[in-house]
């Protein structure tokens, strides 16, 4: 066996049993939505039926329901089948680093592209793998996605730009946002044209390049028409993202963008970015095709993600928050990048150098501060921030010391592009330090939000004991009571039955709305008691969970979590015997002291 392989063997070993040790400090799902989601989706495809998400129709990337299935369908409970999620979405993650060793293999020799692999496992985003997420399928398959282009452009025949674009197919599968993917392929073949010698060039060469990806993408755009068209497809979730920005804004927050990447790589790599590109292009002009191949996926990747990805920051389902969560995809580029400067042993013009620096200081000098606080939503979506927002805290009163220490960073970052070539090794251990702090930081902040105890004991019976109670074929509603009041019960007991419990369906959304995530539907309690939909229609139901507090007509079969939820038998409908309002239901499910 060649070393290599062995290497990328115990990367991934090594990878997938440190974020699965990791992510048994997560006692339970801390991303409520997003991870529901998920998992209802693929509990469905493990039941034999199409991806649902409660009682509608699951609209985001289908890999991942799909490829996980098989993981539910042979855990023995719920609580099994969720832990074995978390160790089948690191083994995913971890095999990034097959396809970036491949990718750096186009540019550097095997020991550098085995540190590119070691590098593009141990990102901080591999905090993803403790949840139910699709991150950890979409780092794989994206990564692929990159191998898949770059080799594409080193020799552009047919079999390999459609081997590409299938490739971007799988990982737009995985997270439709990767689609983008698409755009580096024709873009990335132009500028393998311009970079050719004069005489070795002609137009119509480019068109018979051009022409497989362009037959390709016009099928797909036809077959994507007609499945949107038939309105079996949908991508609902993302339309937030395609109709609430504006150009300003998405410049704005691209700008933002750029810096929150120049952070989550410890800043070195940005500082030589220019160098490091000017020199590949110049390779690639004197007829290196593996460098200008790399540039020509490098640039169009960076500046089509960084746009999606300021367009959703600056959507209002933005949050006006900062988003490596959708960023870090392009991470194994610049991984690429970093290690081909430091392994060519180039001296680049200190001009460039300089150039670098100066423009990687105003933009994390530029940053707002309040992207940069200690808050685990906020680290959440841009882990970069983590060790960020803890210097802030060092002198809280003076906010503009931050903005100082990033400027000063940056500045020492382009000492450090500078040094002798023999020290310039030093920069891969102050990436890895920094990716490590940032780790470190994130998971805690995960472990802390999980550390909810919401069960009596660990028995999956115990979890999911809506499921113990009722037939294998029922279907049981959530009736949720949202109010600032009800905050303890909602947060731990009633998310927590909701994941672990296959049987629960639909929900019904009771009370004065908060600003708790859940998706499911409003309704009102009439004078009579009966819960209503908002069109006036009586809401059906066989099986209902309720708050203790709150009770129905009806028969309670069981009950659950400290909170001492309750699971009713119905004849048919909800009807509540002691409140007669919405607000009355806050009043009788939770009562003051809760």
């Amino acid at each position: 066996m060649r070393w290599p392989v062995a290497a990328l063997a115990t990367i991934v070993i090594a990878g997938t049993l440190a974020n699965a040790g990791l992510g048994t400090l997560l006692r339970g799902p801390s991303v409520f939505a997003d991870e529901l989601i998920y998992m209802d989706a693929t509990r469905s495809v493990a039941e034999g039926h199409r991806p649902m998400e409660r009682d509608r129709t699951y609209g985001r990337g289908p890999l991942y329901p799909f490829v996980a299935a098989p993981v539910i369908a042979l855990a023995p409970s719920e609580l099994d089948a969720y832990r074995a999620l978390r160790v089948f979405n690191a083994l995913l993650f971890a095999l990034a680093a097959v396809p970036a060793f491949l990718l750096a293999r186009r540019l550097l020799d095997r020991s550098w592209s085995v540190a590119v692999a070691a590098l593009t496992v141990a990102v901080p985003s591999a905090v993803y793998t403790g949840m139910v997420l699709t991150e950890s399928a979409a780092y794989l398959t994206g990564t692929l996605a990159l191998f898949a282009l770059v080799a594409a452009l080193e020799r552009p025949t047919a079999r390999r730009q459609l081997a590409a674009l299938g490739a971007v197919g799988l990982a737009t599968l995985a997270r439709p946002q990767l689609v983008a993917l698409v755009v580096a392929l024709p873009v990335g073949l132009v500028f393998r044209w311009i970079a050719s010698p004069q005489q070795g060039r002609s137009r119509a060469e480019l068109f018979r390049t051009l022409r497989p990806t362009g037959a390709a993408l016009a099928a797909v755009a036809l077959l994507a028409a007609a499945a949107f068209g038939s309105g079996r497809v949908s991508l609902r979730d993302y339309e937030d993202v395609f109709t609430s920005y504006d150009v300003v804004e998405v410049v704005r927050w691209s700008w933002y963008t750029v810096g929150n990447l120049a952070l989550y790589l410890a800043l070195v790599p940005a500082v030589v970015a220019p160098a490091a590109l000017l020199a590949l292009w110049r390779r690639g002009r004197a007829g290196l095709v593996p460098a200008v191949s790399f540039v020509g996926i490098f640039v169009p990747v960076n500046v089509v993600t960084i746009l999606l990805v300021a367009a959703f920051s600056s959507a209002s389902f933005g949050g006006e928050r900062l988003h490596d969560r959708y960023l870090f995809y392009v991470i194994p580029l610049w991984l690429v990048l970093v290690a081909w400067w430091l392994h060519a042993r180039i001296r680049p013009p200190m001009l460039m150098i300089a150039v670098g620096g100066v423009l990687t200081a105003l933009v994390v000098g530029t940053l707002p501060e309040r992207l940069l606080a200690r808050d685990t939503n906020l680290q959440f979506d841009a882990v970069a921030t983590a060790m960020w927002s803890r210097i802030r805290e060092l002198d809280p009163s003076r906010p503009n010391v931050l903005r100082l220490v990033l400027v000063a960073s940056a500045l020492c970052a382009a000492g450090l592009a500078v040094l002798p070539i023999g020290r310039r090794v030093s920069i891969v251990a102050v990436l890895l330090a920094v990716f490590a702090t940032n780790a470190v930081l994130v998971w805690q902040s995960r472990a802390h939000d999980a550390d909810l105890h919401v069960f009596a004991d660990d028995r999956a019976g115990t979890w999911s004991w809506v499921d113990a109670a009722v037939p294998a074929d029922a279907t049981v509603t959530d009736v949720f009571v949202e109010s600032s009041r009800c905050t303890s019960v909602n947060t731990g007991a009633f998310r927590w039955t909701e994941f672990f419990n296959a049987r629960i369906a639909p929900v019904i959304r009771l009370g004065v709305p908060v600003g708790i995530t859940t998706d499911g539907r409003s309704a009102r309690l009439g004078a009579d008691g009966i819960v209503r939909t908002l069109a006036g229609a009586p809401v059906r139901a066989r099986y209902a969970v309720t708050p203790p507090g709150l009770a129905l007509q009806g028969r309670s079969i069981a009950r659950g979590t400290l909170s001492n939820l309750r699971l009713w038998a119905l004849d048919g409908r909800i009807r509540v015997l002691n409140a007669r309002s919405n607000v009355e239901a806050v009043g009788v499910a939770c009562p003051a002291q809760a």
